[in-house]
């Protein structure tokens, strides 16, 4: 079932900064405790991406055994986490962060564990601090593997300061720094 999703009609399309790594050069994690993509989180889910063309980026994630919701197939959860985070990494060619405003799935087949999943996701534009973007993912990897989309998805995300983050920073392990590098730092 798809929702009434619709863009606004006045919305811009951001331009392709020279910081932003070239298409098929890998994307930094945005944070090493991100359950999504940290280096400095054992249990989470070591996505990886990849700049792509224009205002798109790809991920991976390879669908463990831990990620099961029904009997043999991926948690609809996981699979919710995979998608804001391949959306939020697209929006890293704004150059500053961004937090989840809306999020919506629609799911399409079931992905089985084992599965690899590459995730193609694009800013479709912003209109002031808000950036709307869209993704996709296909099995790539696994006994169903093939061209077929397996989900789909869209997402509001919203500009914001750095500084955002500074009350929590004191609770994540005595930790003081930036979970947030500058544009430079792509």
């Amino acid at each position: 079932m798809s929702s009434t999703w619709t863009l606004p009609d006045d919305l811009v399309l951001p331009i392709r900064p020279d910081f932003f790594p070239a298409p098929g050069g890998a994307l930094p994690q945005h944070w090493s405790k991100c359950f999504g993509c940290g280096d400095d989180q054992p249990a989470g889910m070591a996505m990886t991406f990849t700049a792509g063309e224009g205002l798109e980026v790809s991920g991976r994630l390879t669908v463990a055994n831990r990620y099961q919701g029904g009997p043999g197939v991926i948690h609809g959860g996981i699979l919710s986490v995979a998608f804001d985070e391949v959306q939020g990494m697209a929006c890293m060619v704004l150059g500053g962060p961004v937090v989840t405003g809306h999020l919506e799935i629609d799911f399409a087949k079931p992905i089985p564990l084992g599965s690899v999943l590459e995730f193609r996701a694009r800013i479709d534009g912003m209109v002031r601090r808000k950036v709307y973007t869209t993704a996709e993912a296909r099995i790539v990897e696994g006994p169903t593997a093939g061209d077929d989309i397996v989900a789909t998805s869209r997402g509001l995300f919203l500009t914001i300061k750095p500084e955002h983050f500074a009350p929590m920073q004191d609770f994540v392990d005595g930790d003081a720094t930036s979970p947030f590098g500058t544009s430079s730092s792509l």
